[in-house]
């Protein structure tokens, strides 16, 4: 199983930095036909496009590979390309832009609204040596463009703080002004109104893309290519039918935990439906081999689960995280109880005693190890749970 979803997962992996390369290709060839640049320049820029697309591919897997965050699966290097293209077709008209006002503010913001900032950044520094490249830039107007850039990336640190989102908004305002006039002033010596005037244009552009345009690129990157919780348990998806296939045990068990744990946070009105998913891909990771954890949290970005199920799975057993929410808990109660009553004796579980002292020893054992103290569960809701718990049927 671990082999058939990496196989699946490297194939689109690829696919995106084969799109990737052809695209920063394209985007040289393009741009400079566009400027009607001479061919020697062509070829000079795709030669700078060749050095910066094996640099970008190299960033963005040496960086998977050492486990960070992002891009971790295919879906997001598919946002990544989506927002690559955006960029590159942002950039080809304002490189025709005069010089300082283009609106790299609003480019370098969106970017990293929509990609982590290191990304944004390596993109961003990729669309401001096209436009000052093409354009012809002076040094300082290309400087005055970079600017702009890397001040609309930082600005988002600032943005993501709802309450310094009107502060940032006077900000980004006053900088898409200040910003072109004052590198003007360093190139020509003097100032001039008519550039004044023209930044106006490109600070009300800025403002707007913020106020806009952040909340709903910023869910697109946390979001990107989830599919829902209701796909992923059911019996036609890939994943389901490789479990069954793998061990019919294994499928049962995870059933059961599933059904049980939707039953439990119904009981005290948490989320039923992520309690359910969570229970049956709990683990998963036994699927793709040791270590368990990494395995499962591996799987599950690649077939690109919610973020909340797939920090429920990387709690398993609160071995390498603690417990940190209600449906977590659930699960974990869930799956400590089914496990248990699996590997004991039909004869001992036939008494009604026997079976609930199993239940409130196992419970208690595990909330006196402090195990749910982080995950929001209360007392009264642990003890619904547990009296649940001890006239559930399907434990049986």
């Amino acid at each position: 199983m671990a082999g058939i979803t990496e196989d699946r997962f490297i194939r689109k992996r690829v696919l995106k930095l084969v799109y990737l390369s052809a695209a920063t290709l394209f985007a040289g060839v393009l741009s400079g036909a566009l400027h009607r640049m001479a061919l020697g320049d062509i070829f000079a820029l795709l030669f700078l496009d060749v050095l910066y697309a094996v640099s970008f591919i190299f960033y963005l897997e040496t960086g998977r590979l050492h486990k960070k965050k992002r891009p971790d699966s295919a879906e997001d290097y598919q946002r990544l390309c989506v927002y690559y293209t955006a960029g590159i077709l942002f950039m080809l008209p304002a490189s025709f832009f005069p010089a300082y006002t283009v609106p790299a503010f609003c480019i370098g913001f969106c970017l990293a609204a929509g990609l982590d900032r290191e990304q944004a950044f390596a993109v961003a520094l990729f669309l401001n040596i096209h436009i000052a490249l093409c354009a012809e830039s002076t040094v300082t107007a290309a400087a005055c463009t970079l600017m702009l850039t890397l001040l609309g990336i930082v600005m988002t640190g600032m943005y993501e703080q709802k309450e310094y989102r009107v502060y940032a908004q006077i900000t980004a305002a006053a900088l898409n002004v200040a910003v072109p006039v004052l590198f003007y002033y360093l190139d020509e010596g003097v100032p001039t109104l008519q550039l004044f005037l023209f930044t106006l244009p490109g600070a009300a552009l800025g403002v707007a893309g913020m106020r806009f345009l952040y909340d709903p690129l910023h869910f697109r990157q946390e979001h990107f290519g989830e599919i829902s919780l209701d796909t992923i348990v059911d019996p036609s998806f890939h994943l389901v039918r490789e479990i069954k296939k793998y061990s019919q045990a294994d499928y049962n068990h995870a059933i059961r935990v599933s059904r049980i744990a939707a039953h439990c946070a119904a009981r005290i009105q948490a989320n039923s439906k992520l309690a359910a998913v969570s229970g049956f891909y709990y683990r998963l990771g036994k699927f793709g081999g040791e270590p368990f954890i990494a395995s499962g949290i591996r799987i599950a970005q690649d077939n690109c689960f919610p973020n909340e199920v797939i920090t429920i799975l990387s709690e398993f057993g609160g071995q390498e995280e603690p417990v940190s929410s209600i449906e977590s808990a659930i699960v974990h109660i869930t799956d400590t109880l089914v496990t248990k009553f699996e590997l004991m004796d039909h004869t001992t579980l036939s008494s009604s005693w026997n079976r609930d002292m199993v239940i409130y020893q196992t419970l208690n054992d595990e909330s006196s190890s402090g195990i749910y103290d982080r995950s929001g569960l209360t007392m009264n809701q642990f003890l619904k749970i547990r009296e649940f718990l001890a006239k559930e049927e399907e434990l049986l």
